[in-house]
């Protein structure tokens, strides 16, 4: 990790081959700096994962755990490293392997096994997309070597085939719209560290992939950016208002970082759509912007995972309505979930709002300074679109916090629970640092933009990032200003009313004198208003238990529920036609060796036939 940072701003691009492994194919591995830069995530987070990891289980765990732990990290690095179309997939199945069995570890519960189920048959319909992509790619450069097929030139119909293809095969792993079914019932299942490590890292190996294969393709078509643009939009939008009407907490993660992944999406489309259109400056922000968030949301949202690994770990359950109040026993972990809260809900003086910052500025140019139509309305939808999300992630991530960390203790008794292992503590500060650092401070990151963003942007793209780079050292300096003159005031606060009595009174009830803890705002009702307002988009429903009108009772109750209709409906509604399909031809198979050997024959027969008569 060392020799990467130390090396990285002059780093292009290393190839090594290993000729001897297999007698068919040659093996190439190399990296750049795009490699390069996901690397740098990927080392941090699996160290910070690692270190939580030690200490997060209370009983003796099987060494297959971290056998298969290290060969998810492994797989991540290979499929970094790999510079030929038939390592890139073996590392890529080894990625994939590796994961399902983490999934499964606790593989006695039923719905374990349903998400491990789910996760391995859409991790290999993924992988059958990319099969196709790298077939056309090899087929038409002769070789499955990346160099080879990076001075390939395309034609327009072949680059669109192999992008739908890839955008499929890799969105599947990425988790984007309507290919993130796997993401809300796998990260619940795995263990929280990871959970962590695949949400902020694993689910972005779908954005390599994606940018990988853009680096192929010889120009970059408006559509394949209007595109990204429209999944973008939708992917984030949806999946955030799927966040809010969770009452799982790592459940709620999960769709927020399928919501994370549309923002990426968004950046990701208005940098090709600028960089099709040569508006340079704004394929340059474009890139520039989702490149950061991908290791923002590695950093924030793998704290955010910990944090809720440590309130399972300590109370028993991750249902939100069922906590509460755990700041005053959880102090640590509280602050550290908080601080991931408002980098993810994109405030000020945390990383996620630097990323975005730098998407709305692309949009902002692309709309003013772009001729045309097309343009100004794909800037338009993602600024719309960004302002969106933020506004429903702030909703979303103020009902987690409050609900689990505020008022009372609902139906979970907290009394005997302590602070998390100082392991778990120091696990969960490493992405906090630079969620603060990268907020503070994002000038000094943006010298690890050029050299990526030049692969696509081109190489005004570092002319691009200094103009960006004088602007971010102007916004530290008002941010470290602000950040000073709070710490002033409150010293000063402190001053004033050191010898003051402290009174403690209870927060006023409407009117009741004793408020039981039950009368307290829950996940579900918070949520209550918005997930009515958006009931044409989400399927739900709600039970409601009301002895009286006007006088609340202790057994009182209120819970929604919102399903994603992408499962339960479509993926759950075509499997089931698909199954009925092949109920038909199980006649084909019969059991009898015979029969099987004639099925054979005549296959051969077939074969020869149309190999030297057709």
């Amino acid at each position: 990790f060392v020799i990467i940072l130390t090396g990285y701003e002059s780093f292009q691009k290393e190839i090594f081959s290993f000729d001897r492994i297999s007698p068919f194919f040659e093996f190439t591995a190399g990296a750049d700096s795009l490699s390069l830069f996901f690397m740098i995530p990927l080392m941090i987070l699996t160290a910070s994962c690692s270190i939580y990891g030690s200490r997060y289980f209370k009983k003796v765990i099987s060494p297959l755990h971290w056998f298969s732990y290290a060969m998810l990290v492994s797989g991540m690095v290979l499929v970094l490293v790999s510079w030929n179309a038939v390592l890139f997939l073996v590392s890529w199945e080894i990625m994939s392997l590796s994961s399902f069995i983490l999934v499964v570890s606790d593989y006695e519960k039923e719905e374990v096994r349903r998400a491990g189920l789910i996760y391995f048959i859409t991790a290999h319909i993924g992988i059958a997309f990319l099969f196709t992509a790298f077939f056309l790619l090899s087929e038409s450069s002769g070789s499955f070597d990346f160099e080879v097929i990076n001075n390939t030139v395309f034609t327009v119909s072949r680059s669109n085939l192999i992008f739908i293809c890839a955008l499929i095969g890799f969105g599947f792993k990425a988790g984007f719209i309507p290919f993130h079914i796997w993401l809300p019932l796998a990260h619940p299942a795995a263990p929280s560290h990871v959970s962590a490590l695949m949400s902020g890292i694993m689910i972005k190996m779908g954005i390599y992939g994606i940018l990988r294969v853009l680096l192929f393709l010889n120009q970059f078509q408006p559509w394949w950016g209007i595109l990204l643009v429209f999944c973008g939009s939708a992917t984030g939008i949806l999946a955030v208002l799927f966040a809010i009407g969770q009452h799982d907490i790592k459940r709620l993660l999960a769709y927020s970082s399928v919501e994370n992944i549309g923002i990426i999406l968004l950046g990701l489309g208005i940098g090709i759509t600028g960089r099709a259109y040569n508006y340079n400056t704004v394929s340059a922000l474009g890139f520039a912007g989702a490149l950061l968030h991908i290791v923002n949301h590695a950093f924030f949202k793998g704290l955010l995972f910990l944090g809720a690994g440590a309130v399972i770990r300590q109370t028993g359950t991750g249902e939100i309505d069922r906590l509460g109040g755990l700041i005053k026993k959880l102090p640590w972990t509280g602050t550290l979930f908080l601080s991931g809260s408002a980098a993810i809900a994109g405030l000020p003086f945390f990383n996620g709002f630097i990323s975005e910052l730098m998407i709305y500025i692309s949009s902002a140019t692309g709309a003013v300074k772009s001729g045309g139509s097309v343009m100004p309305m794909i800037s338009a939808i993602t600024v719309i679109s960004l302002a969106v999300i933020g506004g429903l992630a702030s909703i979303c991530f103020t009902k987690i916090f409050g609900t689990v960390f505020q008022g009372h203790p609902r139906k979970t008794d907290i009394s005997n629970i302590t602070e998390v292992p100082f392991l778990m503590k120091s696990g969960m500060l490493f992405p906090a640092f630079f969620i603060v650092f990268i907020g503070m401070a994002a000038f000094l990151v943006i010298p690890f933009l050029e050299n990526p963003v030049s692969l696509f942007a081109g190489d005004t793209a570092g002319v691009c990032l200094i103009k960006l780079e004088n602007i971010f050292i102007r916004l530290s300096i008002i941010l470290f200003s602000i950040l000073f003159l709070i710490i002033v005031l409150l010293g000063i606060k402190s001053r004033i009313y050191k010898k003051r009595a402290v009174k403690v009174n209870e927060t006023w009830g409407c009117g009741y004198s004793f408020p039981a803890d039950t009368m307290q705002y829950t996940a579900s009702s918070y949520a209550d208003p918005l997930i009515d307002k958006s009931r044409y988009v989400l399927s739900g429903k709600k039970e409601k238990k009301f002895d009286s009108e006007y006088f609340p009772g202790q057994d009182w109750s209120f819970k929604s529920e919102v399903n994603d209709w992408f499962l339960s409906r479509i993926f759950t509604g075509s499997g089931k036609i698909i199954d009925r399909i092949f109920r038909l031809l199980r006649w084909f198979q019969c059991g009898k060796a015979g029969v099987y050997v004639i099925y054979i024959a005549f296959t051969v027969i077939i074969l020869i036939v149309w190999k030297f008569v057709l």
